[in-house]
């Protein structure tokens, strides 16, 4: 059974000043785009519901709105309420831009102006998951580092070359914020409930949530190699962090392994016996991943993809692609490119 902090005795914010008297009503403005990630957007609301049912006096207030104010289709295919459109909304304090895997590149230009007329005038801005494309498209990330969910990184880094993009769950600034979705939302909210009433307030409606909330807000994202290849033998672990690190200029594989302490067809042996398949296929299809992102994500070409994700000729990139995801490079291309079409 879920637990309702405003039933929990004996647990309340009462060491610290309630919110009036500290930093005021913080007002958050969620504006959804198409596809936004339902999981993104609610996580980084429900910590601020759990700290005002803990204080004297409310400490936040939220609303979601859109561009146009019409209901937005999630992620989910849910489609959702908000109260509104962005341009008619009340100004918030801080605008958090939340979009999905889809339709993170569609905000419009009128929106955009919006955005950079909030920062200009000091109004705070937060990007989760892919928002952070909507605030480097709107000129926002210039002088700052960004993050996003890592499955759009190739992405990201190919369309914004100049902007920094950091491998972390979550960047918070004085006015600028991002977070990489999912539960890295959570820490985005319990970072502002830090600022306003320090750590141990945070720990407590982080264990509300269920959420291990550290310190450490700028880790990697992911799991660490052992974890995710389920194996901890350190040729493996090494192998593996060089072919990421890689995989935009690929290597020989040769090269790779000759600075192991074990021979190549030891190092065979591992990856067959742990990862069932052997390290010269483990390294193609990471370039292969690479390149399907950047396919349904960029408006790259397909030779250009294929030399990006270092495949000599389009030919073999197309056979191995097809290998790897059942379908070639074109029918992925034709199908971002029916999604994007407008409808009759």
């Amino acid at each position: 059974m879920y637990l309702d902090p405003k039933s929990a005795a004996g647990f309340r914010c009462d060491e610290a000043p309630c919110a009036a008297e500290t930093a005021g009503l913080r007002h958050f403005q969620f504006l959804l785009l198409s596809g936004a990630n339902m999981l993104d957007f609610t996580a980084a609301i429900e910590p601020f519901r759990v700290l005002n049912s803990l204080t004297d006096a409310p400490a936040y207030s939220w609303s979601v709105v859109s561009e146009t104010g019409e209901p937005v289709a999630c992620s989910n295919g849910i489609s959702f309420p908000v109260g509104g459109r962005l341009a008619a909304a009340r100004q918030p304090d801080c605008l958090v831009v939340c979009s999905g895997g889809t339709g993170y590149m569609e905000a419009s230009a009128q929106t955009l102006q919006w955005l950079r007329r909030h920062g200009r005038f000091g109004g705070a801005v937060a990007a989760i998951g892919t928002g952070a494309f909507t605030l480097a498209r709107a000129g926002l990330a210039a002088d700052a580092d960004l993050t996003l969910h890592w499955s759009l990184f190739p992405v990201f880094e190919e369309t914004f070359q100049d902007i920094n993009c950091r491998n972390a769950r979550t960047l918070s600034g004085d006015t600028f914020s991002c977070s990489a979705g999912g539960s890295a939302s959570l820490d985005f909210a319990l970072s502002a409930i830090q600022e306003d009433f320090g750590f141990e307030t945070a720990r407590r409606v982080a264990e509300f949530c269920l959420h291990d909330f550290g310190t450490d807000h700028s880790r990697a994202q992911r799991h660490p190699v052992s974890k995710r290849v389920g194996s901890r033998h350190p040729a493996i672990v090494s192998l593996v962090n060089k072919m990421e690190q890689t995989i935009h200029s690929p290597v020989p594989l040769s090269d790779l392994v000759r600075e192991e302490s074990i021979s190549m067809r030891q190092i065979e042996r591992l990856f067959k016996r742990h990862l069932e398949t052997t390290p010269l296929q483990y390294y193609r299809n990471l370039r292969l991943d690479r390149a399907r992102a950047l396919l349904l994500g960029t408006d790259m070409s397909i030779l250009e993809t294929a030399v990006a994700t270092g495949f000599a000729s389009v030919a073999n990139f197309s056979k191995h692609y097809c290998r790897r995801f059942g379908e070639r490079p074109t029918a992925d291309r034709k199908a971002v490119a029916s999604r994007s079409a407008p409808s009759c």
